[in-house]
């Protein structure tokens, strides 16, 4: 009888750590032609940081990688709200976007996260 008290003690902070919220980072991406072989990819999304978490860095890094390509292009965005939606001009072609944000939990400690990767093209 004496086991399950202690059995409980033990697993209620292990229930706790992994229901404990944890930052997001959105991306929509979209694409639009344009003149001259270019067109624009707009990107727009929202940070989502659980109490307590704050960004490490102001500035959101938004990657386009084209599709069959070993290289990304990097645009630095600066941050001052949890929305965000920027412009960028690319040439014609398929891309992979996703964007990436440092942050620091309640403790402090820092970390990165990353949104999921999406298509965009650009026609």
């Amino acid at each position: 009888m004496g086991r399950l008290p202690l059995l409980i003690a033990l697993l209620l902070p292990l229930a706790a750590m992994a229901q404990a919220p944890t930052p997001s980072l959105d991306v929509t991406v979209s694409g639009e032609s344009g003149s001259g072989g270019e067109g624009v990819a707009t990107v727009s999304g929202k940070i989502s940081l659980p109490p307590g978490w704050t960004l490490s860095i102001h500035t959101l890094t938004i990657r386009y990688a084209k599709d069959g390509g070993a290289t990304t292009l990097n645009a630095l965005i600066p941050i001052n709200q949890p929305d965000f939606k920027t412009k960028i001009n690319l040439k014609r072609g398929s891309y992979k976007v996703w964007g990436v944000i440092d942050v620091k939990d309640a403790a402090g400690k820092e970390q990165q996260i990353s949104s999921k990767p999406s298509n965009v093209n650009i026609p």
